[in-house]
């Protein structure tokens, strides 16, 4: 009897760890293999691809303010000097190169049939709101989305399934993405 307690006890704590590994895989947007080890080194790559960008754009913020300190919220889990180590460890990005719209910036990376897209831009007119028109407008397929907000910047990150006629070039994904959004913006 106390064997088959133990039995069912290690079923649903396999299963309550295969269901976390089931939700990380679904906040990753790229994921090289499908095991567990490859998903936790994507994870971690993905995080601190994450925090690099937040670094930047926290640097961005800092200039134009004549070097103002960012004040860091209580909840903030990293500090200042533990983003810069993962920047300077982090020199190759996810996003090789950028286009920048009036304020916004936007960067593309195709991953097999999948893209990731990452618009960076002001809180100023509802850019969340204009991304996903956009999407709907070009009639992407969208696999997940997420949207971060640093002081005045919105960051957003859209996996989408890649039209055929975009599979291998990210400059002209940018280009129609960056095109149709500036149609927007005016």
């Amino acid at each position: 009897m106390s064997v088959d307690i133990h039995v069912e006890a290690e079923r649903k704590r396999r299963e309550k760890l295969n269901h976390r590994f089931y939700a990380l895989r679904s906040v990753v947007p790229y994921v090289s293999k499908m095991d567990k080890a490859s998903l936790l080194a994507d994870a971690v790559t993905y995080i601190n691809e994450l925090k690099a960008k937040i670094e930047d754009l926290e640097l961005k913020l800092i200039e134009p303010q004549q070097k103002k300190p960012i004040i860091m919220d209580q909840h903030d889990s990293h500090s200042a000097s533990s983003i810069a180590t993962v920047v300077a460890n982090n020199k190759k990005s996810l996003f090789p190169s950028s286009c920048n719209i009036s304020g916004m910036e936007i960067e593309v990376k195709i991953i097999g049939s999948e893209a990731v897209i990452r618009v960076q831009s002001l809180d100023v007119n509802y850019p969340c709101t204009r991304l996903m028109n956009v999407m709907r407008e070009m009639e992407f397929q969208i696999y997940h989305a997420s949207v971060s907000s640093v002081n005045d910047l919105i960051l957003q990150d859209v996996v989408i399934r890649v039209p055929d006629e975009y599979l291998s070039n990210e400059e002209a994904l940018k280009s129609a993405i960056a095109t149709k959004l500036s149609f927007i913006e005016t």
